[in-house]
């Protein structure tokens, strides 16, 4: 349980140094007050995540080089790290939303770019993690 919701702080993990920027930005405009982080690839999410993953949710794009989304679930199963995460892709298919969604992490698949609306579910989700 978290103590409140500017205890909750956000990972980034994209590749696409606009992308993180805008994540960033809509999150901050929807009204969230806890610490945005970012890392560029999966690695180097999974290497943030090793080190502290209390009080954390994700924002996880799918394909990244050295290690995308599915494979950085894949290595946070394999190391018992369990949080929330929040894909986000700009991958229409099907398979690839499923595949997402079949991880017990993952709250949702959004479609990039990251906006306003997508920002405030994150938001909704974490005031009820806040409350859980």
């Amino acid at each position: 349980m978290i103590n409140s919701l500017s205890s909750v702080n956000i990972l980034i993990v994209d590749d696409d140094p606009i992308a993180r920027m805008l994540a960033k930005r809509n999150l901050e405009i929807a009204g969230f007050k806890g610490s945005i982080t970012s890392a560029e690839n999966g690695q180097e999410g999974f290497d943030t995540l090793s080190k502290s993953h209390k009080d954390l949710i994700v924002v996880l794009d799918f394909h990244m080089p050295e290690l995308d989304g599915i494979g950085l679930l894949k290595k946070l199963k394999l190391n018992n790290i369990n949080l929330p995460v929040f894909m986000l892709s700009s991958s229409f298919l099907t398979e690839n939303k499923d595949t997402c969604m079949s991880h017990p992490c993952v709250q949702e698949y959004f479609i990039k770019p990251m906006d306003q609306l997508k920002s405030k579910a994150i938001i909704e989700f974490a005031n009820q993690y806040v409350d859980a």
